[in-house]
């Protein structure tokens, strides 16, 4: 058979601003691949938080001119660049941004979360004046990253290689990140690259998304085979890079054992803001303190650590250092744990209603004042 192939670009508005069309003989039973590239789309408006522009491709198999099959995707034009001296760039203009760190369950639905309840998560992320979430600590669920395109926030992706506590035997919650007994490398191993192959194809076309993160505080692992989990990290960053070699392999929570400098962004957690200044590769605080607490909480903010870094400690904000290109809260929204108080960081609670950390930063960054307190 004759087979066309057909696909629009549409702009933010919904015009068609480029168009290709292809035909070829497919007999039956055979798999063909046609080549779409479009003509080029002059002056695209780019995404941004401040403005969330956004393309759709939109794909059209047809067959005797009926459309047999067609695929919506949406995406956008940005730029961006992480650097080790001057910090972050986005559409060439430098953006020291300020994030928060989300895990995807809620109160009631556990993990099985209605694509509302992320859409709803990230705008309220969103309102209080953030523009970076770091998804700790495993790939979330497709809609999620839908709504920081659409919001307007910009997203690091997370693998679900993951440490914390790492001071009991295997079989405690918090053991090992790593296997502790060979016979379970291969199959642990496979998993993890699995699930970081899914969370690359499944999300590649988001332009939100400006890190693929491999792990989240691996150095929890015991130290017998912590020269296994820097071999292994080494091994996803390339795997990183041969799915995507448009965006940077992260290594998350990298402040021990010496993982930090395995990929090319360091996020460092809790002192690892105040233990490595000026590190000398792109880098990020990918969690601070927030305030443990019920709602309604304090009024405040916790920055703990930033504080201890060098500079004039009499300016707001001196550890925004030149050379950092953000600051993540730990964490946006209280959550499931069976680490007792953890899940209770968030500056939302478990429910989703704001605790009074949230309206100081939706005044002090969005210059929205808070309502007045109930007796």
């Amino acid at each position: 058979k004759e087979c066309v192939v057909q696909t629009d670009i549409l702009d933010p508005d919904g015009k068609t601003v480029a168009s290709i069309s292809s035909t070829q003989s497919v007999p039956a039973g055979t798999s063909v691949t046609f080549d779409q590239t479009t003509p080029p789309v002059a002056k695209p408006k780019l995404w941004h938080p401040d403005h969330p522009f956004l393309y759709t491709a939109v794909s059209k198999v047809l067959d005797g001119g009926k459309v047999a099959d067609n695929y919506t995707t949406p995406f956008g034009f940005r730029w961006f660049k992480w650097t080790a001296d001057q910090g972050f760039f986005l559409n060439g203009e430098h953006l020291y941004f300020k994030g928060a760190d989300v895990h995807q369950d809620h109160a009631g639905w556990g993990d099985a979360v209605a694509d509302s309840g992320f859409h709803r998560d990230v705008k309220l992320v969103k309102d209080a004046g953030f523009q970076f979430i770091r998804g700790s600590h495993y790939p979330h669920a497709p809609a999620f990253a839908d709504a920081c395109d659409q919001l307007g926030v910009l997203f690091w992706s997370e693998n679900c290689f993951w440490g914390m506590g790492g001071r009991s035997p295997d079989g405690y919650w918090n053991a090992s990140a790593y296997p502790v007994n060979v016979q379970d490398d291969t199959a642990f191993e496979q998993s993890v690259k699995d699930s970081l192959r899914d969370m690359i194809r499944i999300n590649r076309n988001h332009p939100s998304i400006v890190a693929w993160s491999m792990c989240n505080e691996v150095f929890f692992s015991d130290k017998s085979v912590l020269p296994k989990v820097r071999t292994f990290l080494t091994q996803l960053v390339a795997l990183t890079h041969e799915l995507d070699p448009t965006r940077p392999a992260g290594i998350g929570g990298c402040q021990r054992a010496d993982l930090d400098k395995l990929g090319d962004i360091a996020g460092y957690n809790g002192d690892g803001a105040r233990l490595f200044i000026n590190p000398g590769i792109p880098n990020l605080v990918t969690e601070y303190s927030s305030i443990r607490a019920n709602r309604p909480g304090k009024y405040a903010a916790d920055w703990k650590n930033l504080l201890e870094g060098p500079g004039d400690k009499t300016q707001p904000y001196f550890w925004r250092y030149p050379w950092r290109s953000g600051d993540v809260l730990w964490c946006a929204f209280d959550h499931g744990s069976i680490a007792g108080d953890e899940g209770r960081d968030g500056i939302v609670d478990y429910f989703r209603l704001p605790k009074r950390g949230w309206y100081w930063y939706r005044n002090e960054y969005n210059h929205i004042p808070p309502p007045e307190w109930p007796a």
